[in-house]
């Protein structure tokens, strides 16, 4: 029998009738409401309508597309899915004759250990043969597709062959990824084919190791943390397709390595490099499934990490009322993580308090895009994350002085934004072909306005020498 989804029918009745005082919403008003929501931030008409609504509260239907989502919470005020009592599709272990194996039921797991490393395998393999070929990027629903067995149990390789690690290699790997972490912040050192190659010995390794142990276990959250590494690093360098592929793999490794903290890590930088590229729906989709995903397990510090990820998609879309809510969030939960740090995944134990209010100020800066009056908000942020950030933390001090002249220039004090790229440039200098240079080059062609005050235009001059107009 169907179960109800009393959720959602509780969220509509909660919301204020538009043309009825005292009553609540109807179907219709939710589904009006929500169509017009989706009109005005993507310029999509969508046909969201009170019969399907229906569906939704009786329980036929459990998981509506990814738009009429975002729309419903929204338009219902909740911060998740799962408080609308929407679950994505499980997998299931055997299907019956005729049963329903489109893409988002696939009949076989698809992040099962073995398949996982085989394609660990394949990727680190092809990656260090010479080759034009590029990746391509996946978006939208194929992008969905891929990300959605986070979800469901992951599954043991086979029995291996050879010896098991010990806890002395796997410290002395540890170790290396440290290294490696550190070596990859400090341009020229490292190259992403040594990460790339330590990786792949480091899965055919683990191909042939016993599994189901402590140690096995270890060794996949080992190679997520090296797959993590050459992600950034092919990001860094504007590999975009490369990029997505190994957070993918790196998600991969740690679910299957039952670390779903870690996977959800991934997903989070996954969701990063949409931001980067414009793609605020997509992001959005991956930082909830992140966020369900982990929903019994995250550490105050997970959620802050997560929440100011989802705080950028609605600064990108011009939600105020939502990006609102998420800062307030990842504020929350910082504070509250803030003496029981998750220092286990890379991305949690990074987000001190100077990351934080660059990351916000920096969405304050998206959001102003939409409203200028953010733009005086967004200066405070980043100016106290400077003054927080440690002073050999070059790259990420580059970042925000690039991001806080920017913030200057919405509010149209181009002399003030001026000087600060003039201070960041030579900080800029060992990232220039990176993204550091493309915040640079966002400055260059968001100054086009005030070209003629010659402060600008020595600062222009000073990003070219750097980084040449395209």
């Amino acid at each position: 029998m169907t179960e109800p989804n009393r959720l959602l029918r509780a969220a509509r009745e909660r919301l204020p009738s538009s043309t009825a005082p005292g009553e609540h919403a109807t179907r219709a008003e939710v589904a009006e409401q929500v169509n017009r929501w989706l009109w005005e931030t993507t310029g999509q008409r969508h046909d969201l309508d009170a019969h399907y609504l229906a569906k939704l509260e009786r329980g036929v239907a459990r998981w509506p597309n990814p738009a009429y989502r975002s729309g419903l919470r929204h338009v219902l005020g909740v911060a998740d899915d799962a408080a609308l009592g929407f679950r994505p599709p499980r997998r299931r272990t055997t299907e019956p004759p005729g049963a329903d194996t489109s893409p988002s039921q696939p009949s076989a797991p698809r992040w099962d250990a073995d398949g996982v490393l085989a394609q660990a395998a394949a990727i680190t393999r092809d990656d260090l043969t010479p080759s034009t070929r590029r990746t391509a990027l996946l978006t939208g629903l194929a992008l969905a597709a891929e990300l959605q067995p986070f979800l469901w149990p992951a599954t043991a390789a086979g029995a291996g062959r050879r010896a098991a690690f010990t806890p002395p290699q796997l410290e002395a790997a540890e170790r290396l990824v440290a290294s490696l972490r550190s070596w990859r912040s400090a341009p020229g050192v490292l190259a992403r084919s040594a990460v790339v190659a330590q990786l792949n010995s480091h899965v055919h390794r683990l191909r042939a190791a016993p599994q189901g142990t402590r140690e096995t276990a270890r060794a996949f959250r080992i190679g997520a943390e090296l797959a993590d590494i050459a992600a950034t690093m092919a990001w860094d360098a504007s590999e975009h397709g490369g990029a997505q592929q190994y957070f993918v793999l790196a998600a991969q490794l740690a679910h299957a390595g039952g670390d779903d903290a870690l996977a959800a890590v991934a997903l989070a930088s996954l969701a990063r490099q949409c931001f980067d590229l414009k793609r605020p729906r997509d992001g959005l989709e991956i930082v909830q499934l992140a966020q369900y995903g982990t929903r019994r397990t995250a550490t105050p510090r997970l959620r802050a990490v997560l929440a100011t990820r989802e705080a950028w998609a609605y600064a990108q879309q011009g939600d105020d009322r939502a990006f609102d809510r998420a800062v307030g969030l990842a504020e929350d939960f910082h504070s509250e993580g803030a003496h029981d740090e998750d220092t286990r995944t890379p991305t949690a134990r990074s987000l001190d308090q100077a990351e934080l209010a660059g990351v916000i100020g920096a969405r304050y800066r998206d959001l102003a895009r939409y409203d200028p009056k953010h733009a005086r908000t967004a200066q405070t942020y980043i100016t106290r994350a400077l003054e927080l950030r440690h002073p050999s933390r070059l790259r990420n001090r580059a970042f925000d002085l690039i991001g806080l002249a920017r913030a200057h220039l919405i509010s149209r004090e181009p002399d003030h934004a001026a000087d600060l790229i003039v201070q960041a440039v030579p900080l800029a200098g060992p990232w220039a072909t990176g993204r550091v240079g493309v915040k640079l080059q966002d400055f260059r062609r968001e100054a086009t306005p005030f070209a003629k005050v010659p402060a600008v235009r020595d600062a222009i001059e000073a990003i070219n020498a750097l980084t040449p107009a395209n």
